[in-house]
Parts: C-alpha cells; sequence; structure tokens
C-alpha cells in the first residue's frame, strides 16, 4: 500500500518545480547527519561538533533574516532540508534563501539544513531565529 502523502508536501506543492524529496532511505541518512550537529540539551546546533555558532534572532523581521542567510549561505549549491527522520527535501540555496519564511514558516516546526557539498549546518528555529556554521567533522 502507498504511503499517504504528508501534509508537508501538500503544504510545499506549488513549490514542486524547486524542490525534491528524498526517499525513505535519503530522508534517513539525511536525519543521521544532522542528528550528529543538534543539540541534545537545547532547541540549536551542538556546539560539540559545530565550530562558532553564529545566532540570529529576528522576530518578525523576515527580510533582515534573508539578508542574513543569504550573507552565509555559500553561492548556488544543493542544500537539504531536514524536518524529521522521514521529512527531507533537497532545493538549491538561492531558492532556499528567497523562500525559506513560505517554506518554514507555516509549520512552526524547527529544521535543520545541511550541504553535502560543504560544512555548512544550519538551524531553524520556528521561534524566529537562525543559527548557522560549519560542522567541525565533514567527510
Amino acid at each position: 500500500m502507498m504511503k499517504a502523502t504528508h501534509w508537508r508536501v501538500e503544504e510545499l506543492k506549488h513549490h514542486t518545480a524547486d524542490i525534491v524529496w528524498l526517499d525513505a532511505e535519503g530522508a534517513r541518512r539525511a536525519y543521521d547527519v544532522v542528528r550528529l550537529h543538534d543539540s541534545k540539551t537545547h532547541p540549536g546546533l551542538d556546539v560539540n561538533t559545530v565550530g562558532s555558532i553564529e545566532r540570529f534572532a529576528f522576530g518578525n523581521d523576515v527580510a533582515s533574516a534573508t539578508r542574513w542567510l543569504r550573507a552565509r549561505m555559500p553561492g548556488s549549491q544543493q542544500v537539504v532540508v531536514v524536518f524529521g527522520e522521514d521529512e527531507c527535501l533537497v532545493c538549491s540555496s538561492v531558492f532556499l534563501v528567497e523562500n525559506w519564511s513560505d517554506i518554514f514558516v507555516p509549520s512552526r516546526d524547527d529544521a535543520m539544513i545541511h550541504s553535502n557539498n560543504t560544512p555548512l549546518i544550519v538551524f531553524y528555529c520556528h521561534e524566529n531565529a537562525f543559527e548557522v556554521r560549519q560542522r567541525i567533522v565533514f567527510d
């Protein structure tokens, strides 16, 4: 039996041209990557696996948050957005920077973003904050 479409897939279907949802195996791998960098003591990045975390709390100032994120996400690269163990999508960093508020804000969930090509790791907190840095352990 086919698994029912996840509500988040439905919520973001207007972005179908720009995002690809990972299959179960890809999602599990992406989730394993971010779990290494997710703090076990507070919502955010783990200071033990991520070097000198930069945090930006932006309140309701989406424009400032977009500028801040744009300055920290390297050029055009593929990034993986991880909402949970079975909800992961892939998109370009440029697309994510321009559309993050539409992708994250409606659901009010935390999410983590990583790149397969660079050590970039980003934590999005549903209480309107970003954390960004480089993963210390990156192969």
